[in-house]
């Protein structure tokens, strides 16, 4: 009896750990961030158990919620694949995100060194770090999966168990479940690739500050060299920026838990740069910057937004990133959906929160019509969607083109519906029709809008999403009781709004 109750007390708190002993067919990593030289960290892991004849192992050329190529295979060297006997086996590097296994059946044991992929965030530097890896010994390491870890094209949808060691005093800090073996190692485990390379960890000494948002547990792990102490008063900006964002989303934040992994570096420059990268339970938040007092805007702007991207493409996403290939992945042509209305939740939930004042709103309307004006506003969005990675000259332009386009496609619903409906209902409805495990067809998304809206809005999505007619602003801003000057590109209130203007601008943004 003693021993059934402590196997049903094992089910219960350790079902993760019953899993991945039981399961014979996983991948076995072992990663080593103690005995790093030249901040090169070790790797080795054992395949699941097949009885291939080769196998073609990948490293990602990119990763879901970035658009260029990283080619993380790069970062790899030294790749050698052993038998039990420790008998090497041949290996070839196929380019710079594959190699070929061979006889691979009989492989015991694939180890390699993996490089940071940066070591700094100064601005003379090039590309962004968020979805890259970086090592610092017994310092700090900032860790993306999908720069240490691979799969093999023939074995996918595969359980990973990760070992790490580690120094003694470092803390992971993550979505996942880390279990403490010893002191030094540490162990965790994903059910497939896509949840490992979702789930980004922040290993250092901890400074660690846990909040209660509703039913949502939120994580704010913070490092910087000379700051300690400080995820306490980080949290507190966090909080109240979830807090608005539950409300603007219903009342309920869609997730049980949620990490933001900051990670700051100081400078002697004024202001800051920064760089974040969205997960469906996380946040990597990077920031350089010679003023901490710079990081409340910071996180207000970017954690914000990279928080409202479970919505979507998280929740809400086309097949192409359900099934997402890592080393040569076909785009979906709805960044409009995954960046523009993103983009537009960031800056359209503080003032209908009432965070920020009108004149704070107007503001950013108009940084965004400015941004706009630098790129080419006469393509189709739907087609530079599809070929971001080829058009990163106007990539950029869907988080300013593309948060007004929200913007118009809010008023419009807002105007159609008598101020019943907005994107805010919109996405929650897309949300209930496609939510986890689900997704939509690429081609079929505006007709399903607008079958839960009006037939009107198929016509918006025609000509300035999938066409490049001109977003009509001024026309749109003025249905809400709002003055756009195309000459000066100022937007102001209108000084006698009429009744209708009035009502549309109180369900717009509660003003």
């Amino acid at each position: 009896m003693n021993t059934l109750i402590k196997l049903f007390l094992a089910i219960i708190i350790f079902p993760n750990l019953l899993i991945a002993q039981t399961s014979k067919k996983k991948y076995e990593y072992n990663i080593d961030l103690l005995h790093m030289s030249n901040d090169e960290v070790r790797v080795s892991f054992a395949p699941p158990k097949n009885n291939l004849k080769q196998g073609k192992f990948i490293i990602p050329k990119l990763v879901p919620g970035f658009y260029e190529a990283m080619d993380f295979g790069q970062y790899v060297s030294n790749l050698v694949a052993t038998d039990k006997k420790g008998k090497k086996i041949t290996t070839e590097r196929l380019d710079k995100n594959s190699w070929m296994i061979h006889d691979l059946k009989n492989v015991s044991s694939i180890s390699y060194k993996v490089a940071g992929g940066w070591n700094s965030l100064k601005q003379d530097t090039q590309g962004a770090k968020s979805p890259g890896s970086m090592f610092k010994k017994d310092s700090v390491s900032v860790i993306n999966y999908n720069s240490l870890v691979g799969y093999f094209e023939e074995i996918k949808d595969t359980p990973y168990q990760i070992t790490i060691t580690k120094n003694k005093d470092f803390y992971a800090s993550s979505a996942l479940d880390y279990q403490q073996k010893d002191k030094k190692t540490d162990v965790v485990w994903a059910k497939d690739y896509r949840q490992l390379v979702d789930s980004p960890v922040l290993y250092c000494v901890p400074d660690t500050t846990w909040l209660k948002i509703g039913k949502t547990e939120v994580l704010v792990s913070f490092y910087n060299k000379k700051e300690r102490h400080y995820s306490k008063k980080i949290a507190q900006e966090i909080e109240n920026i979830l807090k608005n964002q539950e409300a603007y989303l219903g009342g309920t934040l869609p997730v049980n838990k949620y990490a933001f992994l900051i990670y700051v570096e100081s400078s002697n420059q004024r202001g800051y740069m920064g760089d974040g990268l969205e997960h469906s339970q996380s946040t990597v938040c990077l920031y350089y910057t010679g003023n901490m007092n710079f990081l409340t805007d910071a996180l207000r702007r970017v954690a914000s937004h990279e928080f409202f991207h479970i919505i979507t493409p998280l929740n809400i996403h086309s097949e192409q990133i359900q099934h997402y290939d890592f080393l040569n992945p076909t785009l979906s042509k709805h960044l409009w959906l995954y960046e523009g209305m993103t983009e537009y939740a960031t800056i359209h939930m503080p003032i209908k929160q009432k965070m920020i004042s009108l004149e704070d709103f107007e503001k950013s309307i108009e940084e965004k019509i400015q941004g706009m004006k630098e790129f080419d506003n006469k393509l189709s969005f739907t087609e530079i969607s599809k070929n971001a990675m080829e058009r990163q000259d106007q990539y950029m332009n869907f988080y300013q083109k593309g948060a007004l386009l929200g913007l118009c496609l809010d008023i419009r619903l807002r105007e159609l519906s008598g101020g019943k409906m907005g994107t805010q209902d919109l996405m929650q409805m897309l949300m209930k029709k496609y939510g986890e495990g689900k997704y939509f067809n690429d081609d079929d998304l505006f007709d399903e809008i607008t079958k839960l809206t009006y037939p009107e809005i198929r016509t918006f999505f025609h000509d300035f999403v999938e066409g490049g007619q001109p977003i009509p602003l001024k026309e749109y801003l003025e249905k809400a009781g709002f003055n756009y000057d195309e000459a000066t590109g100022k937007v102001t209130p209108i000084p006698n709004p009429d009744p209708k203007q009035l009502a549309l601008r109180k369900a717009w943004i509660n003003q």
